[in-house]
């Protein structure tokens, strides 16, 4: 790999220990990856940093950054939520909700299943699945090794998912396609997705972490490209069974989401309890709305709904997310997706 002198200074810890210790990392991994160079990185987005290893590593970011930085939610107790002044304070698994603005076609360093593949695939900005010591080191450095997703040529579908039925759940598709179609980049077609299904989307197709990049069009599949039916895939709508408590918000609600539960809710009053999962600044901009959602149950911020496992112990849980319903199962939990018509049902009885 081909570092310039500043690059070269960094590596010789010339220019301090965070840099020496970052661009150690980032020559690693782009060794490993064959890249022949560094380039600049627009943002950096860090999961899994709330661990004791990710904090210590964090401290490493005081004594400044080269890109702008922010941290996926908290998936411990909020008492492991402190992180250096330097980096955004806010935790979101949607950090382009949260300020993190980026370009089409700019290079950056998200981790995090869900924020990697949003960036991705709905922004058009260019990022590799980042771990938590990949994407710190590269937001010391604002750099990053040229490899993967970065490069034109990786970014192409490889298999085209037709939907042919408006009925079809589009979350369970891509939940189903991450385990069937593992490592592909899939073309959905037949699709238009809005912001929030967009990125409910974005996890689903991510949620084992090998497919950070798809495609969507509301047309058929291009000629040439291998073709899959969604109904092979999953089946259609959503198994209805009996819930205790509905969790909403995997991955974080945005401020037009949680605009639309406060109408759903309105001035009724909801059957059971609901917890609605979103970063900090999205719950300060929407006041009014968000003691709506609180009248329903709790509104919970800069957290990760694994964080409140044990709270859900003893419950049937709804969830908004196939995944999330995954990983509270894998902690014994009775757990189970519901989509969001489903779950405006639950929560009323219907």
């Amino acid at each position: 790999m081909h570092l310039d002198r500043r690059q070269e200074s960094d590596l010789s810890g010339e220019r301090g220990e965070p840099r020496r210790w970052a661009m150690e990392v980032l020559c690693r991994v782009g060794d490993e990856a064959g890249s022949s160079r560094m380039v600049a990185v627009a943002s950096a987005h860090i999961p899994s940093w709330d661990g004791p290893e990710g904090r210590s590593l964090l401290a490493l970011a005081r004594d400044g950054l080269g890109a702008r930085c922010s941290l996926n939610p908290a998936c411990a107790s909020p008492e492991a939520a402190e992180h250096p002044p330097n980096i955004m304070d806010v935790r979101s698994c949607a950090p382009y909700l949260c300020g993190q603005n980026v370009a089409p076609g700019s290079v950056v360093a998200w981790g995090g299943r869900a924020a990697c593949a949003f960036v991705n695939s709905a922004i058009g900005a260019r990022s590799e699945q980042e771990s938590t010591r990949t994407a710190l080191a590269a937001a010391i450095c604002g750099l990053t090794p040229e490899r993967g997703l970065h490069l034109d040529e990786n970014r192409e579908a490889t298999v085209a998912v037709v939907i042919d039925d408006s009925g079809q759940d589009l979350e369970m598709v891509g939940h189903a396609a991450s385990a069937l179609l593992p490592g592909e980049r899939p073309l959905f077609c037949g699709v238009r997705p809005g912001m929030g299904a967009f990125k409910r989307l974005a996890l689903a197709v991510n949620s084992r972490g090998g497919s950070p990049l798809f495609h969507v069009t509301d047309g058929g599949p291009p000629p040439g490209l291998e073709r899959v039916n969604a109904a092979d895939l999953a089946s259609q709508g959503t198994l209805r069974k009996e819930a205790d408590l509905l969790v909403i918000g995997c991955p974080h609600l945005s401020e037009q989401e949680i605009n639309r539960w406060a109408r759903r809710i309105g001035d009724d009053r909801p059957a059971m309890e609901a917890w609605f999962f979103m970063s900090r600044l999205c719950s300060d901009k929407s006041p009014k709305t968000g003691e709506v959602l609180r009248a329903a149950g709790r509104v919970i911020v800069d957290l990760c709904p694994i964080a409140m496992a044990e709270e859900m112990e003893g419950k049937r849980v709804a969830c908004s997310s196939p995944v999330l319903a995954d990983m509270l199962s894998d902690r014994g939990l009775d757990a189970f997706y519901l989509n969001e018509e489903g779950m405006a049902q639950a929560l009323f009885r219907i």
